[in-house]
């Protein structure tokens, strides 16, 4: 049973920003939409998948003409590549571009789920659903936690004026979960806060049986 998808690592760094906002907001939430469906349904091993419009559709919770620029914008971004179809021209072939070895785990049942009813407009969304790509990128393989300040999503061109707002749409689309450090006197600390990316399954140490 599948427990986790996969994306390539490091998709938004301090220097790569490909989801910006201003005119290309709705197609960039297309597009990570579409990438996070394909990041659910491709093949860890060869980083295809075969999907339909219809199947991208209904995982995405997009309009058709939304899914095709949204893939379309992944395509130019070079993130993934459109595959020579086999014998149908109802399912499209994909295939996610890892330039190396590393990957970025993202939770299986439980963001398949929600992400269709994840909504489709406004900048709040898109933040929103580029902090989320952060967290799971940053965060440690032992761990379903994220320890990381606003300061810090700055470096990463998120504008900290829309973090509260972003954080509350993921908290709401039961994402993620936060709880603020306190420090020795009790008091919240608000440059660093603390993330649980609900749904996640960290892999189980494997055990042995003594003969």
């Amino acid at each position: 049973m599948q427990i986790f998808g996969s994306l390539p690592p490091d998709l938004i760094t301090d220097i790569l920003n490909p989801f910006s906002a201003g005119r290309f907001t709705g197609l960039h939430i297309a597009a990570i939409k579409c990438l996070f469906a394909l990041g659910l349904k491709n093949n860890f091993k060869t980083k295809e998948v075969s999907l339909s419009l219809q199947q991208l559709k209904d995982l995405t919770g997009l309009s058709k003409p939304m899914v095709i620029r949204g893939i379309r914008r992944l395509i130019e971004l070079g993130i993934v590549l459109k595959l020579d179809q086999d014998k149908t021209n109802i399912v499209n072939k994909y295939k996610l571009v890892f330039t190396e070895r590393r990957f970025t785990k993202i939770p299986y049942a439980h963001l398949l789920d929600r992400l269709p009813y994840f909504p489709n407009k406004g900048i709040y969304v898109l933040t929103a659903l580029k902090i989320y790509l952060i967290l799971l990128q940053v965060r440690e393989n032992s761990s379903k936690k994220v320890t990381i300040s606003y300061f810090r999503f700055s470096h990463y061109g998120i504008s900290r004026k829309y973090v509260s707002k972003a954080l509350e749409i993921l908290i709401t689309n039961d994402l993620i979960s936060i709880s603020r450090d306190v420090d020795e006197n009790g008091c919240f600390v608000k440059s660093c806060n603390n993330y649980l990316i609900k749904g996640l399954v960290l892999s189980q140490p494997a055990t042995s049986i003594a003969s």
